[in-house]
């Protein structure tokens, strides 16, 4: 066997080590962060045996009402802006572009 047919053949056999340990590491075992069932804690996937990369954070309705407010004024806030725009464009003469509904 040549000496480039040995490097091809230890370059594949590193590629293929390399890419099944990167493989292993987000789907694979290990208890990096996994609460066992001993501590009396279930997984978030509703117990279906799969562990989660991060706890997922519970959400209450004070915390959704929060956000949803938030929303709505970022959004009216947004409208004002735009309105705004297009007046002090009109204003100064400047083309106004909409955007062409395809």
């Amino acid at each position: 066997m040549s000496l480039t047919k040995k490097w091809k053949l230890i370059l594949a056999s590193l590629s293929f080590a390399f890419f099944t340990a990167c493989a292993g590491g987000s789907n694979g075992g290990g208890d990096d962060g996994y609460a066992g069932d001993d501590e009396g804690t279930e997984s978030v996937s509703g117990g279906s045996g799969k562990k989660s990369s991060a706890p997922k954070e519970v959400v209450d309705e004070n915390k959704l009402k929060k956000t949803e407010d938030e929303a709505m004024a970022a959004t009216e806030e947004n409208h004002k802006l735009r309105k705004e725009i297009f007046e002090a464009k009109n204003k100064l003469g400047i083309p106004v572009e909409r955007p062409d509904a395809e």
